[in-house]
């Protein structure tokens, strides 16, 4: 009996040890493809920021690719849950916007490296290249979710098409004023920059969608 324990103490050890060495490595890959690219980034980039060897790369990732969609996918997640979430009750189109603006504008500001890495691999989804294949399930699962959140206030009868649009006109907003952002922008410049392209934003998109309602009608008794 105690010799099965032992053995079973010894391998918790060394599990906890691989997820440290595994932790490790996504941890100096996020910073890499953060400083250089997804595209420009090499194994050896990764293994060098982690102190790592190549050998020690490979029994935890199959190639970048793996390493990159994993991290993608994570960071996916993360804004998720965020957009899950929302700090008041939504009532309105336009609050639903606000909502799915605000919840990336916190991520931006607290997981900036995150933001980043999200940014290049929706490029590279759009680009169509070898590595945005193995990506576009983590970006589906993202606007899935940012439909979720509008469609209540668009109406049932709506093309599906139509939403996703506007799920994509969101994204695109956000990915594309804080690529700006990420030139060299102070964070005071950022903050008093988007909040009146964020009000324009919302109010345009919803005078667009002025003729769908803004909100559900119940149905009579």
């Amino acid at each position: 009996m105690m010799i099965i324990d032992t053995e079973k103490k010894c391998l918790t050890r060394s599990d906890k040890r691989a997820e440290r060495t595994r932790k490790k490595l996504e941890s100096a890959a996020l910073e890499v493809f953060t400083e250089y690219g997804l595209d420009a980034t090499t194994i050896e980039d990764i293994t060098q920021r982690a102190d790592l060897g190549k050998g020690t790369f490979y029994r935890h990732f199959k190639d970048k690719e793996e390493i990159a969609t994993i991290l993608v996918d994570l960071a996916i997640e993360e804004l998720l849950e965020r957009l899950r979430t929302p700090e008041k009750q939504i009532r309105t189109l336009s609050e639903a916007i606000e909502h799915l603006l605000e919840a990336h504008y916190r991520f931006f500001l607290e997981e900036y490296e995150k933001f980043i890495l999200l940014f290049q691999g929706r490029l590279l989804v759009k680009l169509e290249r070898r590595i945005s294949e193995k990506m576009e399930g983590p970006y589906t699962r993202y606007l899935c979710e940012m439909e979720s959140v509008l469609s209540p206030f668009i109406g049932e009868k709506i093309d599906p098409t139509k939403i996703r649009r506007l799920s994509c006109a969101v994204a695109g907003f956000v990915f594309g004023f804080f690529s700006f952002a990420m030139i060299g922008m102070e964070l005071e410049q950022v903050e008093s920059s988007i909040q009146p392209l964020r009000q324009s934003f919302v109010r345009s998109l919803s005078s667009f969608l002025g003729h769908l309602p803004e909100h559900k009608e119940s149905e009579p008794l």
